[in-house]
C-alpha cells in the first residue's frame, strides 16, 4: 500500500471516529462563578458633577480670600448674621478659614469628575467624597442654627450644592455590578463620615486644641464689662 494511500485510511479513521474531549465533573452543590463582564472606561468626564463641583470651589474660594484679606463677604456686613457665623469658632479648622477645606473638597469632586474614568471608581470616590462633604455641611447648618444662633446664607448655597452633588452621585450608580454590595459600601462610607464629622466636633469642643473650644465665660464676661466701661489699658515695656 503506497504512503498516499495510508494517509487517506488514517484520515478516514480519525473523521469516524474523533477522540472524546473528556468532561470534568462538577461536585453537587458547587456554584459555577460567571465572570462579571468588564466595565468600559468613561468616554468624556462627567461635566454635571464637574460643573456643580466647580461652582462650589468659586464660592468658597471667594469666602476663604476674604477672610485672609480682612474683608468681609459682599452682602456680610460687621455684626450680620453671616459675619458672626464667620467670626465664630467653627469659622476656621486648624488655622485655615473652613471655606478652604471645603474648596479642597469641591476640588477633589472636580478631579474625580474630569481625570478619574473608571465607572466603578469614578463613582465610588465620587459618592464617598460627596457623603463626607454633605455630613460636614449639615454638622455646620446645625451649629449655626442652635448653637450660634445665625444663619450664613454662603453657607447655605454651599449646603445646597453639596446635597445636589450628593444627590447626583447616588443617581449615576453603575448598574452594570449586580453583584456589588451597596448596603456594605454604604455602610463603611458612613462610618467614615461619622469619624471625620465627630472628629471636628471634638475639635471644636478643645478636646485636641483648647484654644478651639469654648470661650472662657469668666473672660468673656470680663472683656464685655471693659468694653462697657470703655476701659483703656496703659502699660509700659522696659
Amino acid at each position: 500500500m503506497g504512503k498516499k494511500k495510508k494517509r487517506e485510511v488514517a484520515s478516514q479513521k480519525m473523521q469516524s471516529s474523533p477522540e472524546e474531549t473528556p468532561v470534568k465533573e462538577i461536585p453537587a452543590g458547587r456554584k459555577i462563578k460567571k465572570k462579571q463582564p468588564a466595565m468600559q472606561r468613561l468616554e468624556k468626564p462627567n461635566w454635571l458633577l464637574t460643573g456643580l463641583a466647580g461652582a462650589g470651589m468659586v464660592l468658597t474660594a471667594y469666602l476663604a480670600l476674604t477672610i485672609w484679606l480682612g474683608h468681609p463677604p459682599l452682602y456680610c456686613k460687621e455684626g450680620s448674621s453671616c459675619d458672626i457665623v464667620q467670626r465664630s469658632r467653627w469659622g476656621t479648622f486648624l488655622a485655615l478659614p473652613t471655606a478652604f477645606w471645603g474648596f479642597l473638597t469641591y476640588t477633589a469632586l472636580a478631579y474625580i469628575g474630569i481625570r478619574v474614568r473608571n465607572p466603578m471608581t469614578h463613582w465610588k470616590s465620587a459618592w464617598t467624597v460627596s457623603m463626607a462633604g454633605l455630613g460636614y455641611s449639615v454638622y455646620l447648618i446645625t451649629i449655626s442654627l442652635f448653637v450660634i444662633k445665625a444663619v450664613c446664607a454662603y453657607c447655605i448655597v454651599s449646603f445646597s450644592i453639596m446635597t445636589v452633588i450628593f444627590g447626583v452621585a447616588t443617581f449615576q450608580r453603575p448598574k452594570e455590578r449586580p453583584k456589588f454590595n451597596f448596603a456594605a459600601f454604604a455602610r463603611q462610607t458612613i462610618i467614615i463620615t461619622a469619624v471625620i464629622v465627630g472628629g471636628m466636633h471634638l475639635h471644636y469642643s478643645g478636646i485636641f486644641d483648647p484654644a478651639a473650644g469654648p470661650e472662657d465665660p469668666y473672660l468673656k464676661g470680663l472683656a464685655e464689662h471693659l468694653t462697657q466701661d470703655k476701659a483703656i489699658l496703659y502699660g509700659a515695656y522696659w
